[in-house]
């Protein structure tokens, strides 16, 4: 094993912390502490000899650290309960620095869970696999990419704290799982940036980054759903925003057009290298599908009267409508400001012919 290998687990851990603390990922930076320590040790950098200390630290210690961060919900870093974790870390090295010979054996006894009848190794990658779990479910209950990313690098760190696993095979694990929190960490703030968190779809910063790049012939889209401020003011923001999800959802799969999220109840369509006749004939199609479409909400009225308590009504199934406004690249219209702009006025033609069309410019 060369010098750089064990030293590349507690870099890229080190490394994907730093990235969390700059985006403000604050349980994920909790997390690759838990994990850039554990990693340290493991390369022998805390403990005088590599190996023995530092692999009984890291599966004596990191397990429950780790757990218990993945069941923290997100705070501010220096909330409470992260500070108490923190301090918890702080001991925990402190412990594998500086605990005398005759307390280590006594500690080693009794942790990760030493009542169990099991090794070790094998307690300590139960605990690591329940964090994932725990961070899995709330990937499948919020969707959020960075709970799916931190399933993934618990996972593999389980995996590495087995203990059939080598010292090698457990350092590269590590590695592995900074690589990809790394990852995770960059592809999260990616979609924070680019993707609209409530539709799904990309949102206007990438529209402006797609139309700076457009070149030939293209058409743009202004989609509005119809009276969407009466329908919040009836049903509640939590059923406008259903309303929002299902639009998106069908507006993805405009044949031949990328979906963008525009802002409040707009949205943008782009149809690259596509003649006119086909885009609107893909805009036709798109608003049949949604006048079809029926969302079930359950209404709360925006705006009760004074005194009144919120009252949720049963659910029930609701019909929204868009409107349309289509304009295509042209001698006369060559900028993407101008398309955008000429899109908008048909839009507003659409609307004022009596909503539910599509007008092409």
């Amino acid at each position: 094993m060369d010098f750089w290998s064990p030293l590349a687990a507690p870099l890229l851990n080190g490394i994907a912390m730093l990235l969390a603390l700059g985006f403000r990922r604050n349980r994920a930076v909790i997390v690759l502490a838990i994990l850039t320590f554990a990693s340290l040790a493991l390369a022998g950098v805390v403990v005088s000899e590599p190996g023995d200390r530092g692999t009984e630290a890291a599966r004596m210690f990191a397990p429950w650290l780790l757990l218990a961060a993945a069941a923290m919900p997100e705070r501010r870093l220096l909330a409470r309960r992260n500070l108490i974790l923190l301090l918890l870390l702080a001991i925990a090295i402190w412990l594998t620095l500086a605990a005398p010979a005759h307390v280590w054996p006594a500690l080693r006894g009794a942790l990760p869970f030493g009542v169990l009848p099991w090794s070790a190794g094998a307690v300590a990658a139960v605990l690591t696999f329940l964090a994932a779990a725990l961070c899995l479910l709330r990937w499948v209950l919020h969707g959020a990419p960075m709970e799916a990313g931190l399933s993934l690098v618990l996972a593999l760190v389980a995996f590495a704290l087995m203990p059939v696993m080598h010292l090698d095979t457990v350092r590269y694990a590590f590695a592995l799982a900074g690589a990809g929190a790394l990852s995770t960490i960059l592809y999260a703030s990616y979609r924070m940036a680019f993707v609209d968190a409530l539709a799904g779809l990309p949102n206007r910063r990438a529209l402006d980054e797609a139309l700076a790049r457009l070149s030939g012939d293209y058409a743009l889209a202004m989609v509005d759903v119809d009276h969407f401020k009466q329908f919040n003011d009836t049903h509640g923001h939590d059923a406008g925003d259903r309303v929002l999800q299902s639009v998106a959802q069908q507006l993805r799969g405009t044949r031949g057009a990328s979906a963008f999220r525009y802002g409040g109840e707009e949205f943008c369509l782009l149809f690259t290298g596509a003649r006119m006749q086909l885009a609107k004939q893909a805009c036709e199609h798109v608003r049949e599908r949604i006048e079809q479409m029926r969302v079930r909400v359950r209404s709360v009225p925006s705006k009760p009267r004074r005194g009144q308590a919120l009252r949720r009504n049963d659910p029930n199934e609701v019909k929204v409508t868009i409107s349309i406004g289509l304009a295509e690249r042209s001698a006369e219209v060559r900028a993407a400001a101008d398309v955008l702009k000429a899109a908008d006025t048909a839009l507003y033609k659409a609307k004022a012919k009596g909503r539910n069309r599509v007008v092409a410019r």
